[in-house]
């Protein structure tokens, strides 16, 4: 996929699982994004929101694909368990709804960004 130029951006989900690579893609592109917890594919008991979004494994990646190639890289992808789990908003806000389809977090990129960041200063 990558080869062909159908991915944008991928990220691993080890450390801090989905959730933190979400928000270091977005503090990298600068671009706010929408993701859809009932749409990631998950196995065993994970039916709580905080488990699907910062469960940390290895060989798991976030890739953004542009809307244009979403349809190749899907067709590539065929067999391969994955799911398109959200969208990149121009909006400067990372907005994540639970299992539930509810809103659980709104927050503008900034603010997470400077979360993330202060615990690195001394």
């Amino acid at each position: 996929a990558t080869d062909q130029g159908l991915v944008r951006a991928c990220h691993d989900c080890s450390e801090g699982g989905l959730g933190v690579a979400i928000a270091e893609m977005a503090f990298a592109g600068g671009l706010g994004a929408s993701i859809y917890l009932k749409s990631v594919p998950r196995t065993g008991p994970l039916f709580r929101d905080d488990y699907v979004l910062f469960s940390e494994s290895n060989s798991r990646f976030l890739v953004e694909v542009a809307p244009e190639n979403e349809a190749k890289f899907l067709k590539l992808m065929a067999g391969v368990t994955m799911a398109p789990i959200g969208h990149v908003n121009e909006e400067d806000v990372l907005e994540v709804f639970g299992l539930t389809g509810e809103r659980i977090i709104r927050s503008p990129i900034a603010e997470l960004k400077e979360a993330w960041q202060k615990t690195l200063r001394w």
